[in-house]
């Protein structure tokens, strides 16, 4: 549903190939001047919803409106060129012939002003030094801005980036996205940014929308959805997870985790908590465990404890205990998340 505020707005689309559906029924809306993040893994369907609304893949049913005016629905398709959309591919797709400057003017072609848009843009993304070379004697965090500056020139209602730091690794990684972010911020555009990663997700948009199985699953804020998720499917695309089986008794959950009020039907159901919320102390207190493996992960150890029939994997800076100890497993109550079980929250 489009509101005043929607520079995009998806309603209900669905696009197959043959008997496969890789969107199902997808609504999603982007808010003006906001960076919204399609988050889902490999497969999920995002990077086809990505090209429905850039006018590169025709929809099976639904609409899809850019600006107000609808671009997209059954038998009607607005061509790219018309729909003032910026697409930033994975690869960049820049013209290996031309230089940085050619690149970025390549869609203003008779545009008065050509060489003013291209200098401007240049300056504010720190490529005016650079408006001579060629793509190949360009950093992979330069060839990004140059593609970003390209679908700038043309002043779009909004930008889609495809999975844009996905031959970026470490360091240039963050150095780059966050670049990209400043960038977005001060032209004030609107822009989808597909990933599958969580962390780009979160720390880019100012909303998420998570993706499975071609089905948007939920959308709200990244500390919304981190917090609050409504399924295990949506608790995993978040970020590593324990999840454990709880009993459902009288509007009460109880699990090895502890008890939490949870408003279901008596039964089964998830309890899920992040390894970060867990802490470690004295066999005395808190849940008695026994530490099965210790990993190192730069930043903090990966500690995985052992209680009853349940293994709980725990991410804790400072010095581990050793394998074997025995240990007291604290639990932050407040983070404990409830999570129904259905057909697709089956345990891996």
């Amino acid at each position: 549903m489009a509101t005043p505020d929607a520079i995009v707005s998806v309603t209900g689309i669905s696009r197959a190939y043959g008997r496969k559906i890789a969107v199902d029924h997808a609504d999603l809306t982007l808010s003006r001047g906001c960076i919204l993040g399609l988050l889902g893994a490999s497969g999920s369907g995002k990077s086809t919803l990505l090209r429905t609304i850039a006018g590169l893949e025709s929809v099976d049913a639904g609409t899809i409106a850019i600006d107000g005016q609808i671009v997209s629905k059954p038998g009607r398709m607005t061509p790219p060129e018309a729909r003032r959309v910026g697409m930033v591919f994975q690869d960049f797709a820049l013209f290996p012939h031309l230089t940085v400057a050619q690149n970025v003017g390549f869609g203003l072609k008779g545009h008065p002003d050509r060489d003013v848009v291209v200098a401007n843009l240049l300056e504010r993304l720190r490529l005016a030094d650079r408006h001579k070379a060629f793509p190949h004697a360009l950093s992979g965090g330069e060839q990004q801005r140059v593609a970003l500056a390209r679908a700038l020139a043309r002043d779009p209602a909004v930008i889609l980036l495809d999975e844009p730091f996905s031959s970026l690794d470490g360091f240039l990684r963050a150095e780059v996205r966050e670049d990209l972010v400043q960038a977005l911020r001060d032209s004030r555009t609107s822009a989808i940014v597909v990933t599958h990663d969580a962390e780009d997700a979160m720390m880019m948009a100012d909303d998420l929308a998570l993706m499975d199985a071609g089905r948007i699953i939920q959308t709200g804020t990244p500390q919304d959805l981190y917090a609050h998720p409504t399924s295990v499917a949506a608790a995993r695309l978040l970020g590593p997870l324990n999840l454990v089986v709880a009993r459902v008794s009288e509007g009460v959950a109880t699990s090895v985790l502890g008890r939490k009020a949870f408003s279901a039907p008596d039964g089964s159901a998830w309890m899920a908590i992040r390894p970060t919320d867990l802490k470690l102390t004295g066999p005395q207190d808190g849940i008695r465990a026994r530490v099965v493996s210790v990993s190192f992960a730069g930043g903090f150890n990966v500690v995985r404890a052992r209680t009853g029939s349940e293994t709980l994997s725990l991410h804790l800076t400072g010095q581990a205990p050793p394998v074997g100890a025995a240990v007291g497993v604290v639990v932050d109550a407040e983070r404990l998340m409830m999570l129904p079980v259905s057909c697709d929250n089956v345990r891996q």
